[in-house]
């Protein structure tokens, strides 16, 4: 059995901006959690998958959001490169 978790970044007005972000891991079967003598042990397996595709979507979504940032135009009419980026209150500036 497969979990799916799809990540996708939208502007305000619903359109999306990145490509959605798709990742996939094996979850225990329906029939592995044969009673309360392995319910922990198989609930484990399936938490620790989860956890570790709920982390991988969240920096390949990260990545592909800042990887597209880097790529938008500096603010025209600026003078630094600092505020032509982020604007005067924006990270770098003091």
């Amino acid at each position: 059995m497969k979990m799916e978790i799809t990540v996708r970044i939208k502007n305000e007005d619903g359109t999306i901006e990145i490509a959605p972000v798709v990742v996939d891991a094996e979850i225990p079967e329906f029939d592995e959690f044969k009673g309360p003598d392995n319910f922990r042990e198989v609930f484990d397996r399936c938490e620790r998958a989860v956890l570790k595709i709920r982390n991988q979507a969240a920096e390949l979504a990260v990545e592909e959001y800042l990887t597209e940032l880097s790529k938008k135009k500096l603010r025209p009419g600026s003078k630094n490169k600092n505020e032509q980026r982020w604007g005067k209150t924006g990270p770098g500036t003091k």
